[in-house]
């Protein structure tokens, strides 16, 4: 195995979703890399300019400050030739030189992993099914693998550490960044019950290229993924195009065909995927392949649907004859309210959708600033148009 240091080095130097196999092809190992003439880089045609810059830019001693701050904070390297290295990420096509991890990658070793994606902002529904998917699915013994953001990343990790199973989230950042400080216990979770991984330097903070690039990993390191609730444009299907073309299985949760923000679900459904009704129609193809699959664990949507979300989804009251006039009025009014807002409160109230939102997130959408955007949120609480939910998010009421 080389010198880490040279993995590391390569690493920084030629970014995420590079073509590590074209560039070993060429010079066998990164020492390789190393010891070549900056016109040798530029003949073999497997190194950028870009590239070749960066590369040129840095040495050695940059990949030991890395090196130190991973032993100083008990981050695991794990690098393209390391055998701790998971095989199924090995073999995509473009595989990330070195990553970085916080936990126990062994959690992957010789099990199914199944991916769970979908959008932050999802839907009780989406949450509800994400969870009780992935419970089931991880006490089958399968390893629960998601991007642990908001929304059905959450929900996802939270079902597979509730059955006591392993989850991996799959980071679009470094290890050590201050990204969505409210999921930080579930991180910690994550941690004692599977890994946080990333091929992002520590610190390396998150962008609007990392997130679609660490998609590939998200599926690489799994034998299936789940689309949970996707609209048309959406960056779950960026991870669907990524399993398509790592021979993955993809499968689709079913839901509303009249619904915008499952259009990209069913349309994967109609192209083709699996449908997902249960943990055991997605670990039932596997049975025969994985000796630490036991489907038998497999319950049924009646034995765990009562999984209790808690703050994760707004909460729903159930209709009947009694309460109905009662509902409807409440409705009504809140109605009312909603169109007598202006200014701010307006601007705050109708960037909502169905699901759950962070204030930071509302600064984006609105453009105005953090204090305008609480103080709105305290007024349109106080009124009951909407609600403080777990983890400083909220939701229309």
């Amino acid at each position: 195995m080389t010198d880490k240091r040279y993995w590391v080095w390569l690493q920084l130097g030629i970014g995420a979703e590079a073509d590590i196999k074209a560039i070993l092809s060429e010079y066998k190992t990164p020492e390789g890399v190393y010891n070549a003439t900056i016109i040798e880089w530029k003949n073999d045609g497997s190194l950028s300019s870009a590239r070749i810059d960066r590369l040129s830019e840095l040495s050695l001693e940059d990949a030991d400050r890395i090196i130190d701050e991973c032993n100083n904070n008990s981050w695991d390297i794990i690098t393209y030739d390391d055998e701790r290295y998971p095989e199924m990420l090995r073999d995509i096509p473009k595989p990330p030189a070195v990553l970085y991890v916080s936990g126990d990658i062994g959690c992957l070793k010789d099990r199914l992993a199944v991916s769970m994606v979908g959008t932050r902002k999802a839907s009780s529904y989406s949450l509800k099914a994400a969870q009780y998917l992935s419970k089931g699915i991880a006490k089958c013994g399968a390893v629960i693998v998601s991007g642990g953001a908001l929304g059905v990343d959450s929900a996802s990790h939270e079902g597979a550490l509730e059955a006591g199973g392993k989850t991996v989230a799959v980071l679009g950042c470094g290890l050590g960044t201050d990204y969505l400080k409210s999921n930080e216990s579930l991180r910690r979770k994550i941690i004692e019950n599977g890994a946080l991984i990333t091929e992002y330097p520590p610190h390396k903070r998150a962008d609007r290229i990392t997130f679609p690039q660490r998609n590939r990993i998200i599926s690489g390191l799994s034998r299936a993924l789940v689309v949970v609730e996707a609209a048309e444009k959406s960056g779950s299907l960026i991870t669907a195009e990524y399993s398509k073309k790592q021979g993955r299985d993809i499968f689709a949760i079913p839901a509303s065909i009249f619904d915008p923000a499952f259009q990209g679900t069913n349309k994967l459904i109609d192209e083709g995927a699996f449908v997902a009704t249960s943990p055991r129609a997605v670990v039932l193809r596997y049975a025969d392949e994985y000796y630490t699959l036991d489907v038998s664990k497999a319950e049924s949507m009646y034995e765990i649907s009562n999984i209790d979300l808690g703050a994760n989804a707004p909460e729903k009251k159930q209709l009947t004859f009694d309460n109905i006039k009662s509902e409807r009025a409440a409705d009504s009014e809140r109605q009312d309210k909603a169109v007598s807002l202006k200014g701010n409160e307006k601007a705050v109230y109708d960037a909502f959708s169905d699901g759950l939102i962070l204030p930071e997130e509302l600064e984006a959408s609105t453009g105005l600033s953090n204090l305008d955007i609480i103080t709105a949120l305290s007024i349109l609480e106080i009124k009951g148009l909407i609600k403080k939910c777990e983890g400083d998010r909220y939701s229309k009421v």
